[in-house]
């Protein structure tokens, strides 16, 4: 069994009189349960792995065993718990609690929700995870400010979620926000090829593309061309046709799963396989964020998910240079593409929203927890490029702490170090925000090996922002946050 990351400090659950819930996140690759309260703290988690090629059986064991490992961890009985949320990559009949269909997994017609309610005796509610996700960022993330956003979750396939006025929108199927089957590219013959011998011998018909078939049985979809998997199958055929790679070392030998994780290190080793795969994908995904500007037109575009993570210097500069050049002009507003706040907290996190929600202790939980008003406000002045914190003004480089206390960078090489970081980070630090003027600071900028290490040693998310979004986030957290501004 996976170890139990427990979050400190945390209270003594004997005289803890707050409601607790479970927030889980089942994916297609591992099953992610947190002990939550009812302000949205984690208390702590745990992640295993999902049980693969296996009978739907094994899978519902394996998350019956994961909520029994945290219970019993805590010395919590099932009463103690409100409720249970939990994400499911396919779409779920919320009512009933009955997954309708995964795609990428076994569970499809399984009346889940039931089965789980009545073994543990605790009430559970089931959403889409894409769902859950972007409510977890409207509820404590990313868009914590907006009322219209969409999450775009990229992982084992690619999810989604639609937020609007506050509200998810699921539709009249509960099918709506499943952006991973859009048809991106048709397979209908082109009107040249139909014509046949009608047209003049000269003239050249394409032929309609060989298109994987999705997990949900049709072609075209968009994960089947941006999703891990996608990334996945086209470095193994490229590797079966000859092409050098760094994967199969950093795979051991076996690629049959290739983890966001691997993709990272190869980017960083600049393999060129990788490179062109990533460029790709980046480019496949920028388009379709336009595709969800040009339908819904939301406040705040989400990206998110394991890909996201631990890729998003490489595909963020991408998806934000091609989705500027967009030649169709809107009304002036203040639209935005950000990274996940969040990272893996947001589904879970989502799920518990869910599930108070079910239990009407929170209609809209993006209404139910405010950032701290003593923190100083962030306000980003484009023209004359300087950041104002409260009363203060800066025009140089500075740090912020917790509490919002300012102090300014010594350094002046564009790096950021593992000395300056232990300075004004600790224990209790669940992110750092760095601000950037631009796309190209942002990848010109650098973290050293080492305060790589003293960040994922502590469990840090890092996300890299321009100013105006940096200071939008440093407003709106409610997670404990540190900042990092390059003004100069």
């Amino acid at each position: 069994m996976s170890e139990i990351k427990v979050i400190d400090p945390v209270p003594d659950f004997t005289k803890f009189d707050s409601r607790l819930y479970l927030g889980m996140d089942v994916g297609g690759t591992k099953i992610r349960t947190a002990l939550v309260g009812e302000d949205g703290t984690i208390y702590a988690f745990l992640k295993e792995k999902t049980p693969r090629d296996c009978e739907p059986e094994v899978t519902i064991q394996a998350i019956e065993t994961s909520i029994h490992a945290l219970l019993e961890y805590f010395l919590l009985p099932q009463n103690r718990i409100t409720a249970i949320g939990i994400a499911i990559p396919g779409v779920v009949e919320p009512q009933s609690g009955d997954v309708v269909v995964t795609p990428n997994m076994n569970l499809t017609g399984i009346p889940l929700g039931k089965r789980l309610s009545a073994h543990f005796g605790i009430p559970v509610f089931l959403g889409n995870d894409g769902n859950l996700g972007t409510l977890g960022e409207t509820w404590l993330g990313a868009a914590r400010s907006s009322r219209n956003s969409v999450g775009i979750f990229v992982g084992t396939g690619v999810g989604s979620g639609i937020v609007i006025d506050g509200k998810l929108w699921t539709g009249a199927g509960h099918g709506a926000g499943e952006i991973g089957h859009i048809v991106v590219q048709t397979p209908a013959m082109g009107w040249k090829a139909r014509l046949g011998n009608l047209l003049p011998e000269s003239v050249v018909t394409e032929k309609v593309p060989d298109f994987p078939v999705c997990g949900c049985g049709n072609v075209g979809c968009l994960e089947t061309f941006a999703s891990r998997t996608a990334m996945e199958h086209e470095i193994q055929e490229a590797l079966k046709l000859g092409v050098q790679s760094c994967i199969p070392e950093l795979c051991e030998g076996d690629v049959s799963l290739i983890k966001a994780g691997t993709l990272a290190k190869a980017l960083k080793a600049n393999d060129p396989l990788v490179t062109v795969i990533v460029h790709y994908t980046a480019e496949v995904l920028a388009y379709a964020c336009l595709t969800v500007r040009h339908l819904i037109d939301p406040e705040v575009i989400v990206l998110g998910g394991g890909v996201m993570e631990a890729c998003h210097r490489y595909f963020m500069p991408i998806i934000e240079k091609i989705t500027e050049a967009d030649r169709l002009p809107a009304a002036p507003s203040q639209r935005r593409i950000v990274l996940s706040q969040l990272g893996d907290d947001a589904v879970v996190l989502g799920a518990v929203a869910l599930a108070r929600s079910g239990m009407n202790y929170g209609e809209n939980p993006a209404e139910d927890v405010k950032p701290d008003s003593s923190r100083p406000k962030f306000v980003w002045n484009e023209t004359l490029g300087v950041m104002n914190v409260g009363s203060k003004v800066f025009d140089s480089d500075f740090f912020v702490d917790e509490q919002g206390e300012t102090f300014l960078r010594t350094e002046t090489d564009g790096k950021i170090h593992r000395s300056e970081l232990k300075s004004f980070v600790d224990e209790q630090i669940s992110q750092i925000i760095i601000g950037v003027k631009g796309a190209e600071e942002a990848q010109k900028l650098k973290v050293t090996e080492k305060a790589i290490d003293f960040l994922t040693l502590k469990g840090i998310f890092v996300r890299v922002c321009p100013m105006e979004e940096a200071a939008e986030v440093m407003n709106c957290t409610t997670q404990p946050t540190v900042g990092v501004f390059f003004i100069k």
